[in-house]
């Protein structure tokens, strides 16, 4: 695992507003671990160095904090301030809101990524993509930045212009699961017990 991640910076997308949660997601904690933690460590069990937390606001963070160039601009505006500091050209995109995501499934991201020549490589499970697990060329932040500074923000359609591969993943639906409200935080914590109670 360590030697597919070696030439990757990683970014994780923290900054956002967390209005629907009511309290910053980054911060809550699953296992022992806040959210922006468990991502962190998955991009350090792959071999990835490089590490960036993109708008985290909060007190504690292993990573590299970077903030937006283009003030409130969702995630667009994450990843093109990121890209620009990332130390390598491909970059490792993951939310912070999907803890349940594993390093299997962003391995295997990261070899279809190695496999094509697409500005980036997405991840798609059954209908649905997700342009927020991906795999980012660093080269794509001026393009992200003209989109930015022409009131556009949209990531796919940024990717549907400039091109992008696909990985289909058949993992669990489970795995993909955006943790926005309190009842889904709260509904997450209730099954991990549950499932620590049934393996007593």
């Amino acid at each position: 695992m360590q030697e597919i991640g070696a030439e990757y910076s990683m970014i994780v997308l923290a900054g956002g507003r967390s209005s629907r949660m009511g309290r910053d997601k980054s911060d809550l904690i699953y296992r022992e671990r806040t959210f922006l933690d468990i991502q962190i460590e998955k991009g350090r069990r792959l071999g990835i160095g490089d590490i960036l937390a993109s708008g985290y606001r909060g007190a504690g963070c292993a990573g590299r904090l970077v903030m937006d160039r283009f003030a409130e601009r969702g995630p667009l505006g994450g990843l093109e301030a990121c890209l620009r500091q990332a130390v390598h050209s491909r970059c490792l995109v993951l939310s912070v809101d999907t803890p349940l995501l594993s390093v299997t499934e962003l391995q295997r991201l990261l070899e279809m990524d190695g496999r094509n020549s697409f500005p980036a490589t997405i991840l798609k499970h059954g209908d649905r993509l997700e342009p927020l697990m991906g795999v980012y060329s660093a080269a794509l932040a001026d393009a992200m930045a003209e989109a930015l500074e022409g009131g556009r923000g949209s990531v796919l359609e940024l990717l549907k212009k400039h091109g992008y591969g696909v990985y289909r993943s058949n993992a669990e639906e489970a795995q993909f699961q955006n943790i926005n409200e309190m009842s889904e935080y709260q509904e997450l914590l209730q099954k991990d017990d549950h499932s620590h109670l049934e393996n007593q």
